[in-house]
């Protein structure tokens, strides 16, 4: 049996091994922490959570893909079913975890020391800004009535 046709053997009826449930349970997990990383971690300095969003974008798309993949072989499908995907999603989830690792060590402190002493702006600040730059809205003209008068008005009009 040749090494062809070991990867694209494919057996629907055997299930899940040892390895295919590692693979599964790397993949939930992939998924739970891109999750987190996208949606509830924070960090004042704006290159780490720029970098640090990303990673969990990576990892919700690459774990749901292996998680796809996984549950396509759960459930029986030959084609899925074939070692060669999970040794291939297997292979990008290495390459996307180097370059993550080498981002990391190699191109972020750089990020991070161009960042320090800078704060992030806030949405209230960019408001602020914006506001700022427009011309004064125009006064308001004096009542010519007090206040009691334009409410009878107003009900008056109903």
């Amino acid at each position: 049996m040749g090494f062809i046709e070991y990867m694209t053997a494919s057996s629907p009826t055997a299930g899940f091994g040892t390895l295919a449930w590692i693979f599964f349970l790397l993949q939930l997990s992939g998924v739970v922490a891109g999750a987190y990383f996208y949606y509830a971690h924070t960090e004042r300095n704006l290159a780490r959570y720029t970098f640090f969003r990303q990673v969990g974008i990576a990892l919700l798309i690459l774990g749901g893909v292996g998680l796809l993949a996984a549950i396509l072989r759960l459930i029986g499908i030959p084609v899925i079913s074939q070692r060669l995907w999970f040794w291939i999603l297997l292979l990008v989830d290495l390459a996307a975890a180097g370059y993550m690792t080498f981002y990391m060590r190699k191109i972020l402190p750089a990020l991070e020391k161009a960042q320090v002493g800078k704060r992030p702006v806030r949405a209230s600040q960019q408001r602020a800004v914006a506001a700022a730059d427009q011309p004064p809205p125009a006064p308001r003209p004096v009542a010519t009535t007090s206040r009691r008068e334009a409410r009878r008005e107003r009900k008056k009009k109903k």
